[in-house]
């Protein structure tokens, strides 16, 4: 037998045995040009035919409108080659729909026509559907999608644009072969060659140039969406109060992560997949949306857990779909989109921590200067020397906030904070030597001033005072601890001070409040000796 069958539509001349179809229409006219020759080329082609009607094009004028085309219908619908239903009658409206069993019924009219002799089974269905029934209803288009593959049938689906919710034209497509064009009015006044909209690797035959530039359109208008979805990492869902089902499109799973598009929100599903502190406000927020007083805009951030068990940032936003009038009027669905916020939420924490930093180190830098000043200007001579003093050590305060600056205060190399501290003195009289260490920002700031400290005295009363003099830096580590030798040599014999000046105070506080370090100074006659030892 031919696995193709005339279809009697200019858009589609021919259609395949086992497609299942959507027609997408917006008037009772579109039904009646492509429905009635799609009828008549079944009943001349020896098939066995079923129309459930809908409100746009009910039975009455179903069968009125078929018997213009073919005259002898009534023979033939007595006969029962043509079934001619109402859909109210055949999807029981306002009653819950059984997917299973009008599949099941579909299966066993094709096996009772090929018993009859009839080459097939040629169906339509047109949007005769209640709002209430629709999760059932797509459940019902998917196993009437596996279960046509193979099989001596032809499924029609027609939906009503107008009747369609946002986004569920995309949930149509997807559980569809192909979707079929209504006719544009020229073309259905005056005809046209051609064929439908083709798609999943079924067989394409020449198109009309009319339709065939719609194709494109809408394929071109799918993928710019599609990867503007990708690029700004957002997804789409629809949430159905009646079953408590979200579907996700796969941008949206991978989002949440999940590998199916159909999520049950019960108490089990969303303990496992929402953070439990982001659970009230989600819910706040859903219930905001659904009071008939609001405007029914939903909009969120939380987070869900990753197949890891990593969390996500998400945010989620949508519109509440309701229906009926007046008291009649209830929320039946929510349908949006949500957006990884995951980089933005660790951007803001990671401002946050540095301005919690900053805070502190300012903090931190004012208490140091304002020590440095009153001590300064306590043991001070005059007023000019103690400018000169407070302005030095501030200056190596600056200097070594800048080592800090260069590497994003994430510490420094011990090489270059001696580099720094020291290179506003005579470097040709210092000799240095040590390992690489890498310092934190609070040991950077803390030896900087020690070191300051220690050289301008060595520049005033010791071994860098004269041309002959030395002094050797060295440092090591050694479990865990950072030691730090400074031996001056060569200067004016060494006597020790009667009584203990502020850069000595100022050493030990550094040493001991900043880095729970100790300080051994000790004033030999051949030239000071300095021992620092703190904790890395």
């Amino acid at each position: 037998m031919e696995s193709w069958s005339p279809s009697g539509l200019p858009t589609a001349p021919q259609l395949q045995w086992g497609s299942h179809l959507a027609h997408f229409f917006a008037s009772g006219d579109e039904l009646h040009d492509l429905l009635i020759p799609y009828f008549k080329a079944g009943l001349e082609n020896n098939e066995r035919c079923l129309w459930v009607t809908g409100e746009a094009f009910d039975a009455e004028r179903a069968r009125s409108s078929l018997r213009a085309a073919v005259p002898d219908l009534d023979g033939r619908e007595r006969a029962g080659q043509i079934e001619i239903v109402d859909g109210d009658e055949w999807y029981a409206a306002g009653q819950k729909i059984e997917p299973q069993e009008l599949v099941n019924g579909l299966l066993q009219r094709e096996q009772d026509a090929l018993a009859l002799g009839y080459d097939g089974l040629r169906t339509n269905g047109n949007c005769a559907w209640a709002r209430e029934q629709w999760a059932d209803f797509l459940n019902y288009e998917t196993l009437v999608q596996s279960a046509v593959r193979g099989r001596r049938m032809i499924c029609l689906c027609s939906y009503c644009t107008e009747e369609l919710r946002n986004g569920a034209q995309l949930e149509v497509m997807e559980r569809h072969d192909l979707t079929v064009p209504s006719l544009p009015r020229a073309l259905r006044q005056h005809g046209a060659n051609g064929a439908a909209i083709l798609v999943d690797g079924l067989r394409a035959v020449p198109q009309a140039p009319e339709v065939q530039r719609l194709r494109d359109e809408l394929a071109r208008q799918k993928r710019v969406f599609d990867l503007a979805m990708t690029a700004s990492d957002m997804g789409t869902w629809r949430y159905t109060l009646a079953d408590n089902i979200c579907v996700y499109d796969e941008n949206a799973q991978r989002l949440y992560g999940l590998t199916e598009a159909r999520f049950l929100h019960d108490d089990e599903g969303v303990k496992s997949k929402f953070h439990p502190d982001d659970l009230e406000l989600m819910w706040a927020r859903v219930a905001k949306a659904l009071d008939l007083e609001s405007d029914g805009r939903y909009d969120v951030e939380y987070r869900v857990k990753q197949f890891d068990g990593s969390w996500r940032w998400l945010s989620a936003w949508g519109l509440v779909e309701f229906e009926g009038e007046g008291s009649d009027r209830k929320p039946t669905a929510i349908a949006g989109a949500s957006r990884d916020l995951t980089q933005r939420k660790q951007a803001e924490e990671q401002q946050r921590l540095l301005l919690d930093e900053l805070n502190h180190r300012v903090k931190n830098t004012l208490a140091t200067v304002q020590a440095i000043t009153t001590q300064t200007l306590r043991t001070a001579r005059d007023l000019p020397s103690a400018r000169e003093a407070v302005e030095r050590r501030i200056h190596s305060m600056a200097r070594a906030h800048d080592l800090l600056t260069s590497r994003s205060w994430k510490g420094a190399n011990m090489t270059d904070v001696v580099a720094r501290a020291l290179e506003a003195f005579t470097p040709t009289q210092v000799q240095v030597s040590g390992e690489s260490v890498e310092l934190s920002s609070r040991h950077t700031l803390a030896l900087s001033l020690a070191l300051h400290e220690l050289a301008t005295n060595a520049t005033k009363y010791g071994a860098l005072s004269c041309s002959g003099g030395s002094v050797n830096l060295a440092w090591s580590v050694r479990d865990g601890k950072l030691r730090i030798d400074w031996k001056e040599n060569g200067g004016p014999p060494v006597t020790p001070p009667t009584q203990q000046g502020f850069g000595t105070r100022l050493l030990e506080v550094l040493l001991s409040r900043d880095l729970g370090g100790s300080m051994k100074l000790q004033y030999n006659v051949a030239g000071v000796r300095c021992s620092v030892v703190v904790a890395l």
